[in-house]
């Protein structure tokens, strides 16, 4: 699937439906219309500009590392899109940039989501046993390297804080990312991890079918259920850190590594591969997580765990006023 007007009209409905929900909630018009701006500039710098990078040689297949089809060189290029997008979304929604550039990567790679396939189409070229384990193998690793555009994203953003307040050294560019202590870190990270395990497979559903082995196997959730689910997985994630651990979105987007990671360990593990493969076909995984992709997980859970940080903050600010 190419980045066609179909695509490009879910990316206007979407912009659109941002501005209104944001309303509900009584964000600022000005900071609507600059949130909308830094989701604009992912868009076309990382998600349009960086599509011929990632795009599979099927149209209808999934982006991953698993065929090795993106080359070093092309990791630097999405990279320096990736911070560009920041640091421009970051100037162009001064003085405000630190609520809403952090989101100008992770919008641009929500694109590529929608123009490409899922894990069952990554899982009909990969059937056999053998194929499966390396693929999940892969993909364990892979949500590491889908960080990589995230972080060049703020990086971006950090740079353009660091023009801005050039002349107040006396501010830490820390605040960007995280303003907790080590042990309420390592509290988040777990508490983000169970969360969205638990939610995930809570919303993203699809038809059930009983196993005598793991209980039951799920079949592959729609695309828009996955996003769904990861996103507000995330954004409990990320307003749990802040609000009870006084932590900041940064370690919640780390931990879609994680959660790819442990997810595929599941999957790859012998029994569970074994029964998959002998009685039960591409469409059906053993639990929903397995079904989501390293870019799926990585894209809407950076988008996540940022909006549930903001949500926090701004609990707590309110609270501090009243």
């Amino acid at each position: 699937m190419e980045l066609s007007y179909d695509i490009l009209l879910r990316i206007g409905g979407g912009l659109v439906g941002v501005y209104l929900l944001l309303s509900l909630f009584d964000v600022h018009w000005l900071t609507r219309i600059r949130t909308i701006l830094s989701l604009l500039i992912g868009v076309v710098l990382l998600g349009w500009m960086g599509w011929p990078m990632v795009r599979p040689e099927d149209p209808l297949g999934a982006i991953t590392l698993v065929d090795g089809l993106i080359t070093p060189g092309e990791t630097v290029c999405l990279c320096g899109l990736a911070f560009a997008a920041g640091l421009i979304a970051y100037l162009t929604s001064w003085p405000k940039g630190l609520l809403t550039a952090p989101l100008a990567a992770p919008a641009g790679m929500a694109v590529w989501v929608f123009a490409s396939g899922d894990m069952r189409t990554l899982l009909l070229y990969h059937s056999a046993v053998a194929q499966r384990q390396k693929v999940f193998a892969t993909l364990g690793w892979e949500g590491l390297f889908w960080l990589l555009p995230v972080l060049a994203g703020l990086l971006g953003v950090w740079v353009g804080w660091m023009i801005q307040n050039r002349k107040k050294p006396s501010l830490s560019p820390a605040s960007l990312t995280a303003d907790g202590k080590p042990f309420w870190a390592a509290v988040a990270i777990a508490a983000s991890i169970i969360i969205t395990q638990l939610i995930i497979n809570i919303f993203a559903q699809d038809v059930r079918q009983a196993d005598s082995q793991l209980g039951q196997v799920i079949g592959q959730p729609g695309k828009g259920q996955i996003v769904f689910a990861v996103f507000v997985s995330f954004m409990a994630a990320g307003f749990v850190a802040k609000y009870f651990a006084k932590i900041g979105y940064f370690v919640p987007t780390l931990c879609t590594a994680a959660a790819v990671y442990l997810a595929m360990r599941y999957a790859a593990t012998p029994a569970v591969l074994e029964n998959m493969v002998r009685n039960w076909s591409v469409a059906y995984f053993a639990n929903s997580v397995c079904a989501v992709l390293p870019l799926q997980m990585t894209a809407f859970g950076a988008i996540g765990a940022f909006t549930g940080y903001q949500s926090a903050k701004k609990i707590l600010e309110r609270q501090k006023q009243a």
